[in-house]
């Protein structure tokens, strides 16, 4: 329980962070001249960011681990969004004799150049909706006695996030019509159910515990121009309850524009999601 409330602590000051970082980033943008399309698209970024982190701010159940990870991922493309509009807003105060000349426009390099952070702020919020909605919202148990979930709480929280990401909590859609079968609201889930929400247990899972426990992987001296996919861990592994103790080191490489890095096993439904917007 320690580990939880720490986590969702976490989640909230990084949370914070985020907020602190879109309003700094709205006040650079508003420095930069230009009539550029790009630019005028920051506005609705930060928008559709905002809304997003606002979601996972307010409902605690949505405050895993996994969430917590993308959103330290997005303050760190949020915060290079925020420094490249600096400069480019101090350079052009530094030659503002010339401002019509170095305004931004469609198509010119610095225009590129931030098109390219945009994309991959779009990908990364992507990426947390899709961390969302693979939340175990409102399950409650363990293995030995079973897990059920508290059909309410799940519903109250889909419709949160329905409303701001436009889509459902897969658990939602695994146990639709279920609760019409019990009175008090609390769906127990059966060993399928466990399986594709990664709840399964037993010695299977305590054998790949051990064989994860001090994994490590290097990548070194790769040069890619074009799109790089770099994932470190197992994808249907089963490790809920225990987090791996990975280590991951990646230097002196050099990537294209487009690169995604994902650290860590996914099982379960979240393996099917992640294999269909990973590698793409």
């Amino acid at each position: 329980m320690a580990e939880v409330i720490g986590t969702a602590a976490s989640v909230v000051g990084l949370v914070g962070t985020a907020f602190a970082l879109v309003q700094e980033i709205r006040k650079a943008r508003d420095k930069v001249k230009g009539a550029s399309k790009t630019l005028d698209n920051v506005s609705k970024q930060l928008g559709d960011l905002g809304r997003s982190l606002s979601l996972v701010k307010d409902e605690e159940g949505l405050q895993t681990a996994s969430v917590e990870q993308q959103v330290r991922s997005i303050t760190e493309v949020a915060e290079e969004l925020r420094s490249f509009l600096e400069k480019l807003g101090t350079e052009q105060q530094r030659k503002a004799f010339s401002k019509f000349l170095y305004a931004l426009k469609s198509g010119d390099e610095d225009d590129e150049e931030l098109q390219d952070i945009l994309n991959r702020l779009d990908r990364a919020r992507d990426e947390l909706a899709l961390r969302i909605s693979v939340a175990q919202v409102g399950v409650v148990g363990n293995l030995k006695d079973g897990f059920r979930v508290a059909f309410d709480v799940l519903i109250e929280t889909n419709k949160k996030v329905n409303e701001v990401l436009g889509i459902n909590l897969v658990l939602v859609d695994r146990l639709k019509g279920q609760e019409l079968q019990h009175t008090d609201r609390m769906i127990p889930l059966d060993v399928s159910d466990n399986e594709g929400l990664s709840l399964a247990g037993g010695q299977g899972t305590a054998r790949r515990e051990t064989a994860t426990d001090a994994d490590e992987t290097a990548i070194y001296d790769n040069i890619t121009l074009g799109q790089a996919r770099i994932m470190t861990g197992s994808i249907g592994v089963e490790n809920w309850c225990k987090v791996a103790k990975r280590k991951t080191t990646i230097a002196h490489n050099k990537f294209g524009q487009d690169v995604r890095i994902m650290t860590g096993d996914q099982g379960g439904e979240a393996a099917a999601r992640f294999n269909d917007n990973f590698w793409n």
